[in-house]
């Protein structure tokens, strides 16, 4: 009988271990094991002192601005893009592109060779970024915006443009003394350029 419980024993032992390193393998195999995780010791954390940030000043409404003002206009977010067709040393022709939500393909016109060379000019007037927020726009997308039924934006004419950190009137004088047409928009702090043909 003694052997009788000491092979009952066995078997039954031999049953854990076989289905323990089974269940281990399998785990081990399928990447789930798990290393033990100890308590990282406590460091003693000393506050920092909090900066409050400074308030923002709040705007009465649309006013416009005085002569010589600027409106922090953004840069694009990130990331800016640097690949594809350059319309010119600083600029990609996607710049230039209609911006509406999928009505044309981008380009229901070409942009005028001219304008191209002349705003790239006007960025080399003031050796920093121009951004360019409207181009050659299709007909859907020129209503979206309120402009005119012919706009030179139709037939790639025409681009607005600002220069941030610098006064949209020295922009538009800048623009002016390269031959480019310039409607300024003082509330909204940007310059409609165009060519006239």
């Amino acid at each position: 009988m003694k052997r009788e419980h000491k092979r009952i024993f066995m078997i039954l032992v031999a049953a854990v271990v076989i289905v323990t390193s089974s269940v281990f393998l399998t785990s081990f195999q399928a990447g789930t094991t798990k290393e033990p995780v100890f308590p990282k010791p406590q460091q003693e954390v000393t506050p920092e002192p909090s900066i409050p940030e400074p308030e923002r000043p709040v705007s009465p409404g649309l006013e416009t601005p005085r002569d010589g003002a600027v409106i922090d206009h953004p840069l694009p977010e990130d990331p800016i893009l640097t690949n594809g067709p350059w319309a010119s040393a600083h600029f990609l022709m996607d710049e230039y592109a209609c911006d509406c939500a999928g009505y044309c393909d981008g380009w229901p016109a070409d942009m005028d060779p001219e304008l191209l060379e002349k705003v790239e000019a006007l960025r080399c007037v003031f050796d920093q970024p121009i951004i360019i927020t409207s181009g050659v726009r299709c007909k859907r997308r020129n209503v979206e915006v309120g402009g005119i039924e012919n706009s030179w934006h139709l037939s790639g004419h025409a681009a607005d443009l600002y220069c941030p950190g610098v006064p949209y009137d020295e922009v538009a004088a800048a623009a002016r003394e390269l031959g480019l047409g310039v409607i300024e928009y003082p509330d909204q702090q940007f310059d409609h350029c165009e060519i006239w043909h």
